[in-house]
């Protein structure tokens, strides 16, 4: 219902006799408020609103505002609280869990079905005797009883039984990461254990769960969620969980790879009794495992500051672990034992080191704490820290290592005939010089060269499905040129980015370059935006900071206004000039890659 923005009509402070109905309709419709829970839902003093809205779909709605955060939504002559009221009385109604992954789809459009339910124990009449079809309802993560989302029951739950738990199960209303929940401030649901969590996704989906089948489905996408769903949940619990490398090892290569032990070939090998293998594998890992602890220590006793969180975990990594790495040593966490960041500060917070958490709204982990008079420091010294320095204390533009970034191809199923014979399939990335040799290199094996005029080439079959466009089918010969360029054109853009020591990190779609942009906003006063930077490997928050140190002017880093987008740095006034001199000179980024320049101030004569 909030997926899109909504259009505010009214918004007016709520009277006391306003006040008293609206504690009447709570009690009415939830009776398991208590009469202090509802006096704490509805204040006699603290600020309140209410807002009438207009939907994206054009329907009318009102919603009741507790200090600036949307607390209660009234639609279609029903009362639903917001996500912000269900994390203050997390009991108030019933509760749905469902796993972790499927909130991504839901976020997206798609609604709770029956299999995504976590049910403990045998299904059975009983289990959904007391609900009605339309019942209002919440949707918890497994794990965490702050609820996520509001909906209402597609079905009764003699229906659920009977349908054999398939089909949908709750249409959502309003959830976390919607734009109800963005008009108040955004704050994450905090963490209220369950003791009733289910851990082992294999021994549910034994006990008849919906871990095999459609959890989440809406507008006819996401259909195949059935077949990887098992896949998702598992590795959400792995980075969850504190399960050790023997659990972890049996949930498949990927999560495998993700903890510690031995990975790949060598560990078939240091499985048969190799003892070369098994020390070099134990040397190695237990080096890097010991680097990336002085690192981190490092980084939580002298680098990260109470201002800074929380923090990004990939941020917490880059900006303030990587730094303390010794001159001549590379600090990679593939070639640790953890094989992921997650897996490694998971560790660490079972330690008591840190605290991390989920930010669904970036769909990222965030390091919200830090416990920097930890007994674990005490063998990080002065000295330590001082040769540190030496790396760390430089800017982050001086010490920041300047991506290479390819543009390529991925190839899609209509040109895998193409590329196959040469070990390329569906989804292989190539350069433009690469899918020319590629072409070349069939063209020649297949004899397709015009003998007579060596700038044609004979269409074969498969080349002409791939060139010839409707009503060109009479085609026998075409330029070198022609043919390039129409196979090219088949094949979806995709671009790579490679950081000094580390291996290309291969992303589809096209290359959006960074846009830097100009907006009028009040008083006709300017204000510069910057997106994109993420991709480019800039730190949001450092560019922010140099711009307000190098002319005095206000910034802000904010999410940007599309999901998916990273954030967006806001600057008073035109400051373009300064922030392609940063852009361009300081932090090397190609020109090319930089939109908006256009819109520079113009330099004053001088008289």
């Amino acid at each position: 219902m909030f997926q899109k923005p909504f259009r505010v009509k009214t918004q007016t402070a709520i009277k006391g006799s306003d006040r008293k109905k609206l504690r009447a309709s709570l009690g009415s419709s939830f009776p398991s408020l208590t009469a202090d829970d509802l006096t704490r839902a509805v204040p006699a003093k603290e600020e309140m609103t209410v807002t009438k809205i207009y939907t994206h779909s054009g329907d009318t709605a009102v919603f009741y505002s507790l200090n600036k955060n949307p607390a209660f939504l009234e639609f279609g002559r029903q009362l639903y609280p917001t996500v912000y009221t269900l994390w203050k009385f997390p009991c108030m109604m019933f509760t749905f869990t469902t796993w972790s992954p499927l909130l991504k789809k839901f976020l997206g459009g798609a609604d709770l079905m029956l299999p995504g339910v976590i049910v403990q124990g045998e299904i059975t009449p009983a289990t959904f005797k007391h609900i009605n079809k339309g019942d209002t309802c919440a949707v918890k993560l497994n794990g965490n009883l702050a609820p996520v989302a509001v909906g209402k029951t597609a079905l009764s739950g003699s229906d659920m039984f009977d349908s054999g738990m398939r089909g949908k199960g709750v249409h959502f209303i309003h959830m976390l990461g919607d734009e109800l929940w963005a008009y108040g401030d955004q704050s994450q649901p905090p963490l209220i254990p369950d003791a009733a969590a289910v851990k082992d996704i294999d021994s549910f989906a034994e006990e008849g769960g919906g871990a095999g089948n459609d959890c989440a489905a809406g507008d006819g996408t996401d259909r195949e969620m059935s077949n990887h769903v098992r896949s998702l949940c598992v590795e959400d619990d792995v980075n969850r969980s504190s399960l050790t490398n023997n659990q972890v090892g049996n949930h498949g290569d990927n999560i495998k790879g993700a903890t510690g032990g031995n990975h790949g070939d060598n560990a078939e090998s240091a499985k048969a009794g190799d003892p070369d293998v098994s020390a070099s594998v134990g040397s190695g890992t237990d080096e890097v495992d010991a680097l990336l602890d002085r690192c981190f220590k490092c980084a939580i006793k002298a680098s990260v500051k109470d201002s800074d969180l929380p923090l990004l975990t990939s941020a917490f990594y880059r900006q303030h672990m990587l730094p303390y790495c010794p001159t001549g040593k590379s600090l990679d966490i593939k070639k640790s034992s953890y094989k992921k960041l997650s897996v490694f500060l998971r560790q660490k917070m079972k330690e008591g080191y840190i605290r991390v958490r989920e930010d669904y709204t970036r769909d990222a982990e965030v390091i919200v704490s830090i416990c920097d008079n930890h007994l674990g420091l005490e063998d990080i010294n002065a000295s330590d820290l001082e040769r540190s320095f030496g790396v760390a204390g430089a800017t982050a533009a001086e010490s920041f290592q300047t991506p290479i970034i390819t543009e390529m191809f991925s190839i899609p199923s209509a040109l895998v005939h193409l590329v196959k014979p040469y070990g390329h399939s569906k989804g292989s990335a190539l350069t433009g010089q690469e899918m020319r040799t590629l072409i070349t290199d069939y063209v020649r094996d297949n004899n397709l060269q015009d003998e007579n005029n060596k700038r044609q080439i004979q269409l074969d079959p498969h080349l002409a499905d791939i060139v010839l466009n409707k009503g060109e089918g009479n085609t026998l010969y075409m330029n070198w040129e022609d043919v390039f360029s129409k196979v090219l054109s088949k094949a979806q853009p995709a671009f790579s980015v490679t950081y000094p020591g580390k291996p290309a990190v291969i992303s589809k779609g096209k290359l959006e370059p960074i846009r830097i942009t100009v907006e009028q906003r009040a008083s006709n006063k300017k204000a510069t935006l910057i997106d994109n930077l993420e991709t480019f490997g800039i730190d949001a928050t450092d560019l922010a900071h140099r711009v307000q140190v190098g002319v005095a002017c206000s910034t802000s880093v904010i999410p940007h206004p599309q999901k998916g987008k990273g954030m967006q740095v806001l600057i008073q006034g035109n400051q373009v000039r300064f922030v392609a001199d940063l852009l361009l000179e300081k932090f090397k980024v190609p020109r090319k890659y930089v939109t908006g320049l256009e819109k520079m101030p113009k330099s004053k004569k001088k008289k």
